[in-house]
């Protein structure tokens, strides 16, 4: 068996109400580590333009049933985790607003003590695009499910607010607090997309986690002085309950191991890059997506 050496560390993960969150809390928390989530509840009708009454009429994968997901709390996953005999925590607030950060930090702390891991999960995604409104109006979907908008400074800002700046700030939150009280072992593991490089019908989306790769590589470089590394996951497309099956069918013919990823994929990459097998790994993208991308 591997021992990760992460009995009685503290994981501190963001976005873990449902998802590839969700997964990574269950897996570290079986490797014993204590966890704190984060997670903010998202409502259907004012995120996703979907009614309550449809997502709560959604029985399988796809629109209504994804806004049905993201508009819950933890409480699945904070009773999972207990049921095994796992210790947890959680705290609902918005990243967007950066007072936030310390904050989920300080009540990470008063609960379980020093943070060794940050696992910045959390993100905003709502289609945007260049083209035009006049021209969108014709093919509104993304993916025949979605609705994308044409790019704006407000579907712009809302992005890198949870995506970009939201996860600079826990950087520098974590290494400025790791630093002093002089401690030598951490981990920080960010959570991109594949379509990063450049993702049409997606562009704030992608271009926000294309942004944090780059910031994950300067810090990787900055911040390994003091012991701590700095990776980052790409994913291909996971299923957390987006897809259709239909779609999930259609799609996953063109990857090269023939299906979509499960939350527990990006979350076994997760558990790796925390584990002392990654200890000297650092500054890496490791794409996780059943061969999508080489």
């Amino acid at each position: 068996m591997v021992k990760t050496g992460l009995k009685d560390k503290v994981a501190l993960i963001t976005g873990a109400n449902h998802g590839i969150g969700a997964a990574s809390s269950l897996a570290f928390a079986k490797q014993g580590a204590k966890v704190f989530l984060h997670y903010l509840r998202l409502s259907p009708e004012e995120y996703g333009g979907i009614s309550q009454e449809e997502v709560d009429k959604a029985t399988e994968p796809g629109r209504g049933f994804y806004f049905g997901q993201i508009s819950q709390s933890a409480e699945k996953v904070i009773g999972a985790i207990r049921d095994e005999g796992g210790e947890c925590e959680s705290w609902e607030s918005d990243l967007a607003d950066p007072e936030n950060v310390p904050q989920l930090f300080d009540k990470a702390e008063e609960r379980f003590g020093q943070v060794d891991i940050v696992v910045n999960n959390a993100a905003h995604d709502r289609c945007d695009t260049f083209i035009p409104l006049s021209e969108l109006e014709k093919d509104p979907l993304f993916l025949g499910e979605y609705p994308m908008r044409t790019i704006t400074a407000e579907s712009h800002n809302e992005h890198f607010a949870v995506n970009t700046r939201a996860v600079v700030l826990m950087i520098e939150e974590f290494a400025r607090r790791h630093i002093d009280r002089k401690a030598d072992w951490g981990r920080i593991i960010n959570i991109s997309t594949d379509g990063a490089y450049a993702h049409a019908s997606n562009v704030s989306y992608g271009a926000s986690k294309f942004a944090v790769e780059s910031y994950s590589r300067a810090a990787a470089c900055e911040l390994g002085p003091y012991g701590i590394t700095i990776n980052v996951i790409s994913p291909g497309a996971v299923q957390t309950g987006w897809m259709t099956p239909e779609l999930e069918k259609a799609v996953a013919g063109d990857y090269p191991l023939r299906r979509f990823g499960k939350p527990e994929d990006i979350a076994n990459a997760v558990i790796f890059f925390a584990s002392d097998q990654a200890a000297w790994i650092t500054g890496q993208v490791l794409h996780v997506g059943g061969g999508n991308r080489m």
